[in-house]
């Protein structure tokens, strides 16, 4: 267990990995050095839930990736913060096109603080506000711990299962100035390989909205208690997002692999959601317009082709004196035949698949 082919490739480039074996098998592969999960693995296999770059499978691809200038995207679980179009949009008129990852903050400085079994990665940085024109010194810092299996009391056959619980903490080391406010919040999310189909649990029937590009009205269904996205088609980006207030506080993806014959996998993502709170991610075009706790983006570029399972966490603000704030989450991962999987569905989600 764990000598992974993608391991041995970003090991052969010079990138240091470290592995989190947890006592129920469950075990994480962690690219420190840019601060996210990068593998999750069942007990004695070497398939990943997550998505990672198409890349990173060799050594030569792998070593072009990353020496190559601007953003790269390994894959996998990663931590960025919010408002987005604070951060990342440089031209709220053309944000598509002026849209960039600030390397403050992804790959970032990541360093490991503490080592395994409960690795913490830290970050210390500035980031730029481009709208506010502020320069804030931020920490975020990682830590993954044991997630016990939540279906082990019901001993559903032939259901692998591994997982984790991350917490996430957001630091600001500013001095608040009530004539501009520093408004922050982490943001998780999960990168997972496509096509496969987005399970959202709500308290009351919900509309989505399209934060941007174009959902085919066929893929999305909306019930009572329940948003589907069937994330399957599509040539462009696109992403949904849903307000706090209906929010259960945890989603689910649904995807096989692309042998007919081969099991199928649910990714479920426990967090936090507190519509008390201050969710400062909003759309591009109207900044007022905020409050969105979950997102599910479909990605399409010439190099990748993937789907991200996205929360937010209430935001850090320091007209109110609040510098710090804690998240804790879990991510739980399944393997099985269909039927098994369509009862952990029902059993966590409420969703009938």
């Amino acid at each position: 267990m764990g000598n992974h082919k993608i391991e041995s490739v970003l090991n052969s480039v010079g990138r240091k990995t470290e592995q989190i074996i947890f006592a129920d098998g469950s075990h994480l592969l962690v690219l420190p050095d840019s601060g996210r999960v990068l593998g999750l693995y069942a007990p004695d296999s070497g398939v990943n839930f997550f998505w990672t770059n198409p890349a990173l499978e060799n050594k030569r691809t792998a070593a072009s990736f990353f020496k190559a200038e601007g953003w790269r995207n390994p894959g996998g679980d990663r931590t960025w913060l919010a408002p987005e179009a604070e951060i990342f949009v440089g031209d709220m008129t053309n944000p598509m096109d002026s849209y960039q990852v600030p390397k403050e903050l992804d790959p970032g400085s990541w360093h490991i603080e503490s080592p395994s079994p409960s690795l913490r990665l830290v970050n210390e940085t500035t980031i730029k506000m481009i709208r506010s024109k502020k320069k804030v010194q931020v920490k975020i810092a990682k830590e993954f711990r044991p997630a016990p299996n939540p279906l082990r009391s019901l001993n559903i056959k032939q259901l692998q299962y591994s997982g984790y619980e991350q917490v996430t903490t957001l630091d600001l080391d500013v001095v608040p100035e009530a004539s501009c406010p520093i408004r922050l919040g982490l943001w998780n999310l999960i990168q997972l390989p496509k096509p496969g189909r987005m399970l959202i649990p709500t308290y009351s029937m919900t509309k989505p909205i399209v934060f941007f590009g174009i959902v085919d009205p066929d893929e999305l269904k909306i019930t009572r208690n329940m948003v589907s996205w069937s994330m399957n088609h599509g040539n462009e980006n696109s992403k949904i997002a849903i307000k706090a207030e209906a929010l259960t506080g945890r989603a689910g993806y649904l995807y096989r692999s692309p042998d007919p014959h081969a099991d199928w996998n649910l990714v479920v993502r426990q967090f936090t959601v507190n519509p008390s709170g201050e969710y400062v991610d909003a759309l591009w075009n109207n900044p007022s317009d905020n409050g969105y706790a979950f997102q599910a983006c479909s990605v399409n570029t010439a190099t990748a082709s993937f789907n991200e399972l996205e929360y937010h966490v209430p935001a850090v603000e320091t007209s109110r004196g609040r510098n710090h704030y804690m998240d804790r989450s879990q991510a739980w991962a399944f393997r099985g035949k269909f039927e098994s999987i369509a009862e952990a569905s029902m059993i966590l989600l409420g969703a009938k698949i």
